[in-house]
């Protein structure tokens, strides 16, 4: 079993959360196909996708080269080939994906935002109330011991 791909350093978590690249329909179900499987190959996607759709090796390759141009998915070079892997987690991307779409809003808009995430936690499940209630008490704690 090979090493798994060399990491970038995290950001500070008082850093500016850098925006989301825009991404196709092909490219974010490549992603997704990578958050599924963890490392793969062109023959691996097309193999699982590519075929299926009678879309190219080559094109699924181009697809994985895009994702990591964007800093979406890590590659390395084994043998003749690249191996790839997502750069962020499926988690870390949806927790950017929010923190980008709320980061500019103020005052009325962001309670607005914030009203409508909770009744869409609890419609979903009555749970989320009590996870989010923790997360809440949390962030108040580490704020206060600044």
């Amino acid at each position: 079993m090979r090493a798994p791909l060399r990491r970038p350093p995290r950001p500070s978590p008082s850093a500016k959360v850098p925006a989301l690249p825009l991404l196709g329909e092909l490219e974010t179900t490549v992603l997704e196909y990578m958050w599924d499987h963890g490392e793969i190959d062109v023959k691996d996607v097309h193999r699982d996708i590519g075929a299926r759709r009678g879309i190219t090796v080559s094109t699924i390759q181009s697809t994985l080269e895009r994702l990591h141009r964007k800093g979406l998915a890590r590659r390395e070079r084994v043998s003749h080939a690249y191996r790839y892997e997502p750069a962020l987690s499926r988690g870390e991307f949806r927790a950017r994906a929010v923190a980008v779409a709320a980061g500019d809003l103020k005052g009325a808009a962001a309670r607005g935002v914030l009203a409508a995430f909770v009744d869409l936690a609890a419609k979903v499940d009555h749970g989320n109330l009590d996870h989010l209630e923790a997360l809440v008490k949390k962030a108040r704690g580490q704020r206060g011991a600044r």
